[in-house]
């Protein structure tokens, strides 16, 4: 593709930020739901730890039917270090909300095809890899916490229910997100390339 049309194709958005009024109008209501509902989902995996652990005795229910073993009640111990896991495995969940956000934010402020922009879609998907894999290791510790009484075998306590379907979906949808980064960062770099030539 001859220079002059791939500067015409990529570079008019790291120009400046007048031509992308009209598809900042247009978008703005968009990002300002994203943005809320970055911090709603945020919050809501935040509650839905806290009421999992609520009922303990429902928890370990749930874990035991998983493993078709009867785990008995649970002591406070345990119920604290699963739910300290819990929370330490939705911090990653929190910085994929915080990613989307200021994504969102850029494209409000008219940072719509620019490095920074491409750079917060890549850190989407990082993120959301980090948190897929935290998450099934969280898994292994808290049925490793609730049934360190129960007399199962460790390969049982390991490897049952190890990957479930939605990790796998969580995976495919990072790696798409992280793509897409990518394609992002190479069209800016691309446009600042032939805006330094021409």
């Amino acid at each position: 593709m001859p220079a002059t049309l791939r500067r015409t194709a990529f570079s008019l958005p790291t120009a400046g930020l007048l031509p992308h009024a009209a598809l900042r109008a247009r978008i703005a209501w968009l990002c300002h739901f994203a943005r809320a509902a970055a911090l709603g989902w945020a919050a809501w995996m935040l509650i839905n730890v806290a009421w999992i652990w609520s009922d303990p005795a429902k928890t370990a229910g749930m874990v035991g039917r998983y493993l078709n073993a009867d785990l008995g009640s649970v002591t406070s111990a345990q119920v604290g270090w699963g739910f300290g896991v819990h929370v330490a495995a939705w911090i990653p969940s929190a910085a994929v909300a915080y990613c989307i956000w200021r994504l969102f934010g850029a494209y409000l402020d008219g940072r719509i095809f620019t490095a920074d922009a491409a750079t917060w879609i890549e850190r989407i998907g990082i993120a959301g890899l980090t948190t897929v894999a935290v998450g099934i290791v969280a898994r292994r510790i808290d049925w490793l916490i609730l049934t360190s009484h129960a007399h199962l075998p460790l390969r049982t306590r390991l490897f049952t229910q190890f990957v479930v379907p939605s990790d796998l979906l969580g995976v495919l949808f990072s790696l798409f997100v992280l793509a897409i980064g990518h394609v992002f960062t190479t069209a800016v770099e691309i446009a600042d390339d032939n805006a330094s030539i021409v």
